[in-house]
């Protein structure tokens, strides 16, 4: 039963006439028609009959009309209350995080801290990693958490929270598959699927592949998707990813082999702007994420 129809219903016993109570409601008289006939099927009994003047209520109608009365002033009071409390003391933290990077430092990061300060509320989403720190620098966000240090160094406060090895996944078949360490060098001419041109990986491999004379064949791909993942696998083409202690999820058979290029790495950054003036909640939560560091 909906709140909708019982007003209605309510305003017709008042006017004990559908076109005036229809007016009233500022919806046509076929529609108030249709709602209290979907309020009498739904009651199993029907609530008005049709006069000179208008409508006369039933016995049935007349008895729970004030009922109805009272459902509508308790619910109309209640909605009062929901919007007379105020967000009063509830500061919002508002974070932009190049994707994998909050999970990778603590898959419960942001709960663990709202569960210690209950007055923080975090508003945060996950973008390409350039995508990121520009959502900081136009202010649409106050924290960053990023791969590498910021694009544009100067302007951020950055700390290094987590370093983590870029590896190389392939399959049994792949032609790679028996390495236990790789170069960048290795990759000269072979397909590989990694971030796009809008993640500092993709231009990492770019320039270091650049600076050896290697010429791998970059294939971006978006994100982690099993279908696309064992779509790649099976073609026995290779993936660039981050080294991790239990593997490539849902791929046992697919081998992790790491570079031996220190540069090849996948570090993530926590940032905010030098002259972003920290309240007393974000010098708890910095203080919260430096202690991952």
């Amino acid at each position: 039963m909906e709140i909708r129809n019982l007003t209605y219903f309510v305003q017709v016993c008042q006017d004990l006439n559908v076109s005036i109570a229809a007016g009233k409601l500022y919806i046509t008289q076929q529609a108030l028609s249709k709602s209290i006939k979907t309020l009498e099927a739904e009651l199993g009994s029907p609530l008005f009959i049709k006069v000179p003047t208008g409508v006369a209520m039933t016995p049935y109608a007349k008895a729970i009309f004030p009922i109805c009365q009272d459902i509508l002033s308790s619910f109309n009071s209640g909605l009062h209350k929901i919007h007379s409390i105020t967000r009063e003391g509830i500061i919002p933290l508002r974070i932009a995080a190049a994707y994998q990077t909050m999970e990778s430092i603590s898959p419960t990061l942001i709960e663990d801290f709202m569960a210690l300060q209950n007055q923080a509320e975090i508003q945060f989403d996950g973008y390409p990693d350039k995508v990121a720190e520009q959502h900081v620098l136009t202010g649409k966000a106050d924290f960053l958490f990023t791969v590498g240090m910021p694009m544009v160094q100067q302007r951020f406060k950055s700390y290094l929270i987590k370093k983590l090895s870029l590896c190389l996944m392939v399959s049994p078949k792949h032609p790679l598959y028996a390495k236990t360490e790789l170069s960048i060098q290795d990759l000269h001419r072979q397909a590989i699927h990694c971030a796009g041109p809008q993640f500092k990986t993709y231009h990492l491999l770019r320039d270091e592949a650049a600076a050896v004379s290697a010429e791998p064949v970059l294939i971006p791909t978006s994100g982690y998707l099993f279908s696309t993942y064992e779509n790649i696998f099976k073609k026995n083409n290779a993936v660039i990813g981050i080294m991790s202690n239990t593997g490539c999820p849902g791929f046992p058979e697919v081998r992790q082999i790491p570079f031996t290029d220190p540069d090849l790495n996948w570090d993530i950054y926590f940032a905010y702007l030098h002259d972003h003036r920290l309240s007393e909640i974000e010098v708890s939560f910095v203080r919260y994420v430096l202690s991952f560091a």
